[in-house]
């Protein structure tokens, strides 16, 4: 979906070009790091995403079972907070992590990044779409990247300030707690 888009890029009287020697050097060091990580890259890394998942699975069946007496307070508590736990874990530890493609390299159908599918209001594939493409992308940039608030929350200096975000730190919370909404409805807007 090729769709023009004006990109607005936020004024950093701080910024410079580099000179080609100085992005030479810049890549030359990036090589490094990611030639460092790709060689530790190994056994434990795959035995620490198997456990994550491993509680995740378990912490939800447990959490689960809890609610079925939930009549009693304490299990009621329990069983909130294992599911919590699972679904926070699945989110930003498995979910996030698994569809980046960092455990790709295992070729376990469980950890494939083009394929995993989580439970979140969206799909994986709009994930993907929005955070591993548009967001790492275009980070940061007003109107491109939709990771930074949807205009809602005031993120940056450059940004125009309003009396209203002086609220932001109240309704910043449940802005977070909503997001997935919040992102599926951005995606249902744009195909129209």
């Amino acid at each position: 979906m090729n769709m023009p888009v004006k990109i607005q890029y936020f004024k950093n009287t701080k910024n410079r070009e580099l000179s080609q020697t100085e992005l030479d050097a810049l890549a030359r060091e990036l090589d490094a790091i990611k030639q460092e990580v790709l060689d530790d890259i190994g056994e434990k890394d795959a035995k620490y995403i198997k456990k994550v998942y491993a509680a995740i699975r378990y912490s939800s069946i447990l959490g689960r079972a809890c609610l079925f007496a939930g009549w009693f307070p304490p299990a009621w508590l329990l069983g909130t907070g294992l599911l919590s736990f699972a679904k926070i874990m699945e989110n930003m530890e498995l979910g996030h992590n698994v569809m980046h493609g960092q455990y790709d390299w295992m070729n376990d159908p469980r950890f494939k990044g083009t394929t995993y599918e989580w439970d979140i209001v969206g799909t994986s594939d709009n994930w993907r779409q929005t955070h591993n493409y548009k967001h790492h992308t275009y980070t940061n940039i007003k109107g491109m990247d939709d990771d930074i608030g949807y205009g809602l929350l005031r993120l940056f200096p450059e940004q125009r300030w309003k009396p209203g975000f002086l609220l932001q730190p109240l309704y910043a919370i449940p802005f977070c707690l909503l997001f997935q909404w919040g992102l599926r409805s951005k995606t249902l807007k744009s195909l129209d």
